[in-house]
């Protein structure tokens, strides 16, 4: 719920919303756009007026009813024709003031929608608050004061399979096992019966009589496929929780239900496998988040694309997932390592921080120890006051207040440490005759090792003149080091 502090914040949002659905009440193209990212935000809970007044709202339906500016000052009618065209934000309007029979007349969903009972493709993930009433025996939702009858022509409330179908219609969030349970005890999907009730059959087929799956869907408004979700997340349930088997349930006799706790583990959502299902909602689990918030984000990549690239926030979130499941996905992390080797910005900033990493590395080092070590290995002490001045920085978490960028400090640090070097090198004959001795032993090794691979060559082969001149040349540059060494004094030992 967003709290009074970013009431300020939300006010804009919704000013935004406000002045867009007073404009016109038709064809509004920023108003859906507006009306779905003020329910994702909650920017109505809590926002601030034109005026400066502090508003809260405790229901959707109030900010909808309230006049301007602490509301849209609209009916739920009127804003439900507005959204007409946009079914996703539409859903998303009705299901938070509570599901269709609660706030919105059926009458003023789309025609198309009625007609067909299209499943928006929501996961329809139970209210858990709602569901959790639900353990034992069932109470009929229609009990519930939020409960509206609607009106459905031909189906006659006798027939408890009727009944039960009216009762989904008219309840929008009663529980992901009511849902499937009253699916489960009406529903047989081989059956061939459940024609459409006319005058001559209404009701010819009391008592225990099940219907097909597509007739139960007609009856309550729904997609077949919606139904066969809710048909197979109960046949989990028998599997997985010992439910009562479809044989057993009959038309209008209740059962104990399990707790709401275990839905998520039997229903596999729409559009979607059961096996990225069930990731999903053992991701969500592990993260402390509800279902449907994490599915939501994974059912919208367009939408979560476009956060990552508007928000610091999301996008930091995004990183940190990004990197923790490269750790064990090796198809992943090989692909944002050829993201990077391929990309030239990329590969410019990782050779960056490449060198400024080793670079801390180094000077963290140094700090730990005090001293500093020469090319020749010499140790070097470090004055104090930039043995401070290294160990300041390097424990800086924030250096957004700082003349130079890590990096940037990373190296210029560097740079003054490798000038105390060579310092104590040049003004110290005895180090200094260390590192010349330091850097003749290595020259000379280089140098030997040369020469064994000039002399695995075939030379009496392949020689020209200008080989043989190169090499005597050479060996008589060697000859005259070696008289040279041999005159100058021994140094004290």
């Amino acid at each position: 719920m967003t709290g009074p502090t970013n009431a300020t914040g939300n006010a804009v949002l919704v000013n935004a919303l406000s002045s867009s659905v007073r404009s016109t009440i038709n064809g509004m193209e920023s108003v859906p756009g507006l009306v779905r990212q003020v329910l994702e935000e909650g920017s109505w809970r809590s926002f601030t007026t034109p005026r400066g007044e502090h508003v809260a709202h405790e229901t959707f339906e109030s900010f909808i009813t309230a006049k301007p500016s602490k509301g849209l000052g609209y009916s739920v009618d009127e804003l439900v024709r507005i959204l007409t065209d946009d079914r996703e934000t539409l859903h998303m309007v009705v299901e938070e003031l509570g599901g269709p029979a609660a706030a919105v007349p059926m009458g003023a969903l789309p025609q198309a929608q009625q007609e067909s009972g299209e499943d928006p493709g929501y996961w329809d993930e139970p209210d858990q608050e709602a569901s959790a009433s639900n353990e034992g025996l069932w109470r009929d939702p229609s009990d519930d004061s939020g409960a509206v009858a609607v009106d459905a022509p031909g189906l006659d409330p006798s027939d408890p399979v009727n009944r039960d179908a009216l009762d989904l219609r008219a309840v929008g969030k009663s529980g992901g096992w009511v849902w499937a349970f009253k699916i489960a005890r009406n529903v047989d999907p081989s059956s061939r019966g459940g024609r459409p009730p006319t005058e001559e059959n209404l009701g010819a087929r009391p008592g225990s009589a099940k219907v097909s799956a597509a007739e139960f869907a007609r009856r309550v408004g729904w997609d077949h496929k919606r139904v066969m979700r809710y048909y197979r997340a109960w046949e989990e349930g028998i599997r997985t929780l010992g439910l009562p088997s479809f044989d057993s349930l009959q038309p209008g006799v209740d059962v104990p239900l399990p707790a709401a706790t275990t839905w998520s583990a039997c229903f596999t959502p729409g559009r979607v496998s059961k096996d990225r299902a069930t990731a999903l909602a053992a991701g969500a689990e592990e993260a402390g988040l509800s279902v449907r918030e994490v599915v939501y984000a994974a059912k919208s990549p367009g939408a979560m694309k476009a956060a990552i690239l508007a928000d610091p926030s999301t996008a930091e979130a995004a990183r940190i997932a990004l990197l923790e499941r490269a750790q064990s996905d090796d198809e992943l992390r090989s692909h944002l390592v050829q993201g990077i080797a391929h990309d030239e910005v990329f590969r410019k900033a990782y050779s960056s921080e490449a060198r400024a990493t080793a670079q801390t590395e180094r000077l963290r080092k140094i700090v730990e120890d005090g001293t500093v070590l020469t090319p020749a290995g010499q140790v070097i002490a470090i004055p104090a006051p930039l043995h401070r001045e290294v160990a300041e920085h390097l424990d800086l978490e924030d250096w957004s207040g700082q003349e130079l960028r890590r990096e940037d400090w990373a190296a210029s640090t560097s740079e003054k440490i490798d000038a105390l070097i060579s310092m104590s090198i040049d003004t110290d004959p005895e180090i200094k005759a260390c590192e010349q001795r330091a850097e003749a032993y290595g020259v000379v090794s280089r140098t030997h090792k040369s020469l064994q691979k000039i002399a695995s060559l075939p030379l009496e082969e392949i020689a020209d003149d200008e080989l043989r001149e190169s090499i005597a040349s050479l060996g008589e540059a060697a000859k005259a080091l070696a008289q040279m060494v041999q005159k100058s004094p021994r140094p004290a030992v």
